[in-house]
């Protein structure tokens, strides 16, 4: 099923957790709302940049996020609200900066993670945040969180 021209359910419900891919695209059903407004918001990057987006993890049901190291047991992933991407030949610090600094979105988080050996851009729709933390930017380098001052 498409939720955009270029981003489809499957897509943004896909998980490496495979004896848990069924469960999780099952859960993700109750979340196609906002899982349209996140593939619009990555439309709008992928239109800019000219490239498709590489979605490493959108949709993570209760069972997903809570194998996933790291994950925090209110991210906007459960909700269908956020996704992980990068754009290959881009660089991704290059990336969040633009949506942060220059895209005009209307995002609610924002955050170029880079813990040892690895990068992408977290990046979320306000959905059910709490509106005075929308356009939220931060870095994280694998064991903090601050404030991205780009």
């Amino acid at each position: 099923m498409n939720l955009s021209p270029h981003f489809t359910f499957d897509e943004l419900t896909r998980t490496s957790q495979t004896a848990l891919q069924a469960k999780n695209r099952s859960e993700a059903q109750a979340f196609l709302k906002p899982l349209t407004e996140l593939a619009a918001l990555l439309e709008v990057i992928r239109t800019h940049f000219g490239k498709p987006l590489k979605v490493n993890s959108g949709f993570r049901g209760a069972s997903v996020n809570a194998g996933t190291p790291g994950a925090s047991k209110t991210s906007q992933h459960m909700k269908g609200e956020a996704a992980d991407i990068e754009i290959p030949g881009i660089d991704d610090a290059e990336l969040h900066r633009w949506i942060v600094k220059d895209s005009g979105l209307k995002f609610g988080q924002c955050i170029l993670e880079r813990p040892p050996g690895k990068s992408w851009v977290h990046v979320s729709i306000r959905g059910t945040r709490d509106p005075k933390l929308c356009q939220q930017a931060l870095t994280f380098d694998g064991k903090s969180y601050n404030p991205y001052k780009g």
